[in-house]
């Protein structure tokens, strides 16, 4: 799968969350990006965050949006751009506050994140992992060690969790005392 990558500039206001969103999951459907649940849902929140603080705290009428995907590197880079120079700062949010974690939620789901001041005001990013994506016929047959590696990964499969049970124990009364750990969302 080749790289992408695309930019749209957004009118600053709140609607321009959602239509983000909708625009990014658009784009990868189109790239033919495959995406799990946990992936889905990082890519969702994120794009959220990084927009709605752009809204929120940058200047400007428009917003300008990128999104890059490295599918090689298994990485999916998002930018948004506004005219301000004011880099965001971490606040602790009390208990009873409605806004202020939307960074911590970035910098949790993010393999990386940052901000950086340009030419024309700011640039926030943050760099999600994405699972490994299959071989296109193309690269299926013109790379040999990738076509067996994927055929490796294929023949071996997830494992299945193995329930261990104490000696004595039937089968049929299910105890299970540990099983295989599976990665999980953050």
């Amino acid at each position: 799968m080749p790289s992408h990558s695309s930019s749209a500039a957004v009118p600053r206001v709140p609607i321009a969350v959602p239509r983000t969103r909708r625009w990014i999951q658009t784009l990868l459907a189109d790239w033919n990006v495959h995406l799990d649940d946990c992936a889905r849902d990082s890519i969702a929140v994120i794009t959220s965050e990084l927009v709605a603080n752009a809204v929120q705290h940058g200047t400007g009428a428009t917003l300008t949006v990128g999104l890059r995907i490295n599918p090689n590197r298994q990485r999916l880079l998002i930018e948004v751009h506004d005219d301000s120079t004011d880099l965001p700062s971490p606040r602790t949010a009390s208990p009873e506050a409605e806004s202020g974690r939307g960074m911590l939620l970035v910098q949790r789901l993010a393999l990386n994140h940052g901000c950086e001041r340009t030419d024309h005001g700011k640039k926030v990013w943050a760099e999600l992992g994405i699972p490994a994506q299959p071989l296109t016929r193309r690269q299926f047959l013109t790379s040999p060690r990738r076509m067996a590696r994927s055929i490796t990964r294929r023949l071996s499969g997830r494992r299945r969790a193995r329930i261990l049970r104490p000696p004595g124990n039937t089968p049929h009364q299910g105890h299970v005392l540990a099983q295989h750990p599976t990665a999980s969302c953050p």
